[in-house]
């Protein structure tokens, strides 16, 4: 009896570990507003942020190198948009310049501050343009099919995300919102290449806005929707872990009933 509650306790206890952590970090629901323009006393706040909170790795110039070899310039990563993305969704300030900063947090400036810092870098990079995008005008199965060609290798086609190996990582989309996914688009983070595998992308041309908000609304039903038809989904990561629940859970509880049912005798 002992032997057969410590099997059963291993057995729970491998159940709990397959059940990821996939709400991932809320995002905003709605979409803000864009970057149009600018006024002196933005770029000068954001210019005192940057000095503040970024300097120190990406260097006193946006537009020159970075204090690390770690740490990119920010002449290289996207413009305003890339400034927006990290800053907006917690991956900066980041606490170390080692390791990929793709995991999201909680912001630690607030939306005019972290505007006004996206302009300041933007318009010191030359890019202060944040993308367009609007869910509501989106088509869900149109953006089902441009997101299963273009992301589902990487971020599983329920958005639970995946270990792409080494320290790289395509984080969860869910949690995520419409501006996120445009500007993660726009930009390509880590190993995602800009245009994010979109066909002919150009962030102002109007079929790849379209794009854009279609696979935002796909997205969004994501977030929204229970797409999965019948069954534990199991985080949605794939044949792996289904395959670890046959054959180690269902195996082991089959082994069990064996084992009871042999000292009934």
């Amino acid at each position: 009896m002992r032997r057969t509650m410590i099997l059963f306790g291993g057995i729970a206890v491998l159940a709990l570990l397959l059940i990821p952590a996939t709400s991932g970090a809320s995002g905003s629901a709605g979409v803000r507003p864009q970057t149009a323009g600018s006024t002196a006393e933005e770029i000068n706040q954001g210019k005192q942020i940057y000095a503040q909170s970024c300097a120190s790795c990406h260097g006193p110039n946006p537009n020159g190198p970075s204090e690390y070899s770690t740490v990119p310039s920010l002449r290289d990563v996207g413009g305003a948009a890339a400034v927006d993305w990290a800053v907006r969704t917690g991956r900066m300030p980041y606490s170390s310049t080692k390791g990929p900063a793709i995991a999201r947090g909680k912001p630690k400036f607030n939306e005019q501050q972290t505007r006004a810092l996206a302009l300041y870098v933007g318009q010191a990079v030359g890019d202060t343009l944040i993308p367009e995008v609007d869910a509501a005008k989106g088509d869900v199965a149109k953006g089902q099919q441009l997101y299963a060609q273009a992301c589902a290798a990487c971020h599983g086609m329920s958005g639970a995300g995946s270990a792409l190996g080494g320290e790289n990582i395509a984080p969860t989309m869910l949690g995520v919102s419409p501006l996120d996914v445009a500007e993660a688009i726009k930009i390509g983070p880590g190993q995602m290449p800009p245009g994010g595998g979109i066909p002919n992308y150009t962030p102002t041309d109007a079929q790849s806005i379209q794009n854009v908000n279609d696979i935002a609304a796909y997205v969004q039903a994501l977030n929204t929707n229970n797409l999965n038809r019948g069954g534990a989904p199991i985080g949605g990561k794939g044949p792996v872990p289904e395959g670890f629940v046959a054959w180690v859970i269902g195996l082991g509880l089959l082994v069990l009933v064996i084992r009871w049912l042999g000292t009934r005798h």
